[in-house]
C-alpha cells in the first residue's frame, strides 16, 4: 500500500474505543493520518456539521467514512490477500467476531468503565480531553458535569448495569481464554485479523496495555493503573492474569506499532 499519498484527516472523541480501533487500523495498514481530537459535546457538534454518523470521522481525499468499520472496509480492499483483516475464507468469523469483541464487549466495558470512574473528577479530565484544544480542556475542567451528564444519560448508566456488564465482560473473556487454549497465537490461528483487534482494544480497559491511545511513548486517554479507585485495580489485576488478558498485553506490545510492508 503506497505510504506516501497525502494523509488521512480524522475527527474523533480521544477516549472512544473506536477511535482507538481507528488509530490502530491507519497504523496498520501504513496510512498517514492527522487526527482532531475533541471533548464533549464539541465533539458531536462538530460531527454532526461534518456529517459523521459515530465516533470516528475519517477522510481519505474525497472519500468520507462514518465509522472505523468503514475505514476497515475501505483500506482492507486496497491490501494484499496476505495482509487483509478481513480474510476472504473467514468473513462471516469476522463479522461474529466484530458483533462479540467491538459491539457487545465494546459496550460493556463502556458501561463498567464510566460508571465506575464519572464520579471521580480528577481523574476523568485527563483521558476526557487528551490532545483536545485549550478552550474545550478548560470547559471540561470547570464544567465537568457536563459531559459527565452526556455520558452518563446517552449510555444510560447505573450501577445495576454495570455489574450486569462486568459479567459479560468475564464471559467474553472466558470465551477468549477457551479459544486460545490450545496454543494459538491469534485468535483465527496464525494470522493476525480483526477480531484480535477489536478484542484487544474492547477489553484494554480492563488489562490497561502499554502503547494504548495512540501515543507510543506517553500515557494514553486512559487512567493509569494508580489512578484506578483500589476496588478497580483488583479487577485489572486478576484479568490481566487470564490468558485472554495476556492476549491484549501481547498484541499491544508486539502488534499495536506494527505497520505491514507496503
Amino acid at each position: 500500500m503506497n505510504t506516501k499519498k497525502k494523509p488521512a484527516h480524522v475527527l474523533s472523541f480521544s477516549p472512544s474505543a473506536n477511535a482507538e480501533l481507528n488509530r490502530w487500523v491507519l497504523f496498520y495498514y501504513g496510512i498517514p493520518f492527522n487526527e482532531h481530537r475533541h471533548t464533549l459535546p464539541f465533539y458531536f457538534l462538530l460531527n454532526k456539521l461534518s456529517g459523521g454518523k459515530s465516533l470516528v470521522l475519517c477522510r481519505d481525499g474525497d472519500i468520507k467514512l462514518t465509522s472505523v468499520r468503514d475505514v476497515i472496509h475501505h483500506y482492507d480492499a486496497l491490501t494484499a490477500v496476505e495482509r487483509k483483516l478481513i480474510p476472504d475464507s473467514l468473513s462471516s468469523e469476522m463479522q461474529y467476531s466484530w458483533h462479540r469483541y467491538n459491539s457487545d464487549l465494546g459496550h460493556a466495558v463502556v458501561e463498567w468503565a464510566y460508571t465506575n470512574l464519572l464520579p471521580h473528577k480528577a481523574i476523568m479530565i485527563r483521558p476526557l480531553t487528551l490532545g483536545s484544544p485549550w478552550f474545550e480542556r478548560y470547559f471540561v475542567k470547570y464544567c465537568y458535569a457536563i459531559p459527565k451528564q452526556i455520558i452518563w444519560k446517552s449510555q444510560n448508566l447505573s450501577m445495576p448495569a454495570a455489574d450486569r456488564a462486568m459479567c459479560l465482560i468475564k464471559d467474553i473473556f472466558q470465551e477468549v481464554d477457551q479459544i486460545l487454549s490450545d496454543g494459538r497465537r491469534y485468535l483465527y490461528g496464525d494470522t493476525l485479523t480483526l477480531a484480535d483487534l477489536a478484542f484487544a482494544v474492547s477489553g484494554a480497559p480492563l488489562v490497561l496495555p502499554a502503547n494504548y491511545g495512540g501515543d507510543q511513548f506517553e500515557q494514553g486517554a486512559i487512567p493509569t493503573f494508580d489512578e484506578f479507585p483500589v476496588a478497580l485495580q483488583e479487577i485489572i489485576s486478576a484479568m490481566r492474569q487470564t490468558t485472554a488478558g495476556k492476549h491484549i498485553l501481547r498484541l499491544y506490545a508486539e502488534a499495536r506499532y506494527t505497520t505491514i510492508p507496503g
